[in-house]
């Protein structure tokens, strides 16, 4: 009879939603990135505008602060056909709370990304910076858990040299104008 009600409270406390007041939260995100780059080639001249998208994992903390605020700071490394892009941003969050165990938020962030193409050595590695704005919903699962579904607006501006290998002769400039991103993020409170 006891472990029956002893099963019974340890499941309520699992089902129990978790407050969202004053609580540190670390996570990992499942992402998925669009982004649009301009191609500017030298000769003969001419711009084209690409669009590709590629998915990858985030590291992220969430501070939630009385109840209607979010602080996030995130790492996150995307794999592109023939690129990588890693960042790093921090963004804060209005929460709109619709119920204890569901909450609307937006928000803004900023940041900087560095990019990579797959044939090139670290040193070519492309620096720039970001910024937008986010919205989105958050579940609490349950105790300790918690789903996050979101989409992120953010133009950037991340400019590539590309150089004739045999000439070293700059052939092309590669620009990425934005990096919007819808994100599933599934996090484990420690």
């Amino acid at each position: 009879m006891k472990i029956k009600r002893y099963l019974s409270i340890f499941g309520l406390l699992l089902l129990s939603n978790i407050s969202q007041a004053d609580q540190l939260f670390y996570g990992i995100a499942i992402i998925s990135q669009q982004l649009t780059q301009d191609v500017s080639v030298i000769s003969p001249a001419s711009t084209t505008t690409t669009k590709e998208t590629g998915s990858g994992l985030g590291l992220y903390a969430d501070y939630f602060y009385k109840g209607h605020y979010r602080f996030n700071g995130t790492v996150s490394y995307i794999d592109y056909d023939n690129f990588n892009l890693a960042s790093l941003t921090a963004s804060a969050d209005y929460l709109i709370p619709f119920d204890s165990s569901l909450t609307f938020f937006a928000g803004v962030t900023a940041g900087g990304a560095a990019m990579k193409y797959s044939s090139a050595s670290v040193g070519d590695t492309s620096l720039g910076t970001l910024y937008g704005i986010q919205t989105g919903a958050i579940v609490f699962l349950s105790n300790g858990l918690m789903l996050e579904l979101g989409y992120r607006f953010r133009p950037a501006n991340i400019e590539t040299e590309i150089l004739n290998p045999a000439t070293k002769v700059l052939e092309a400039t590669r620009t990425v104008d934005e990096l919007n991103e819808t994100y599933l993020n599934l996090v484990i409170s420690f």
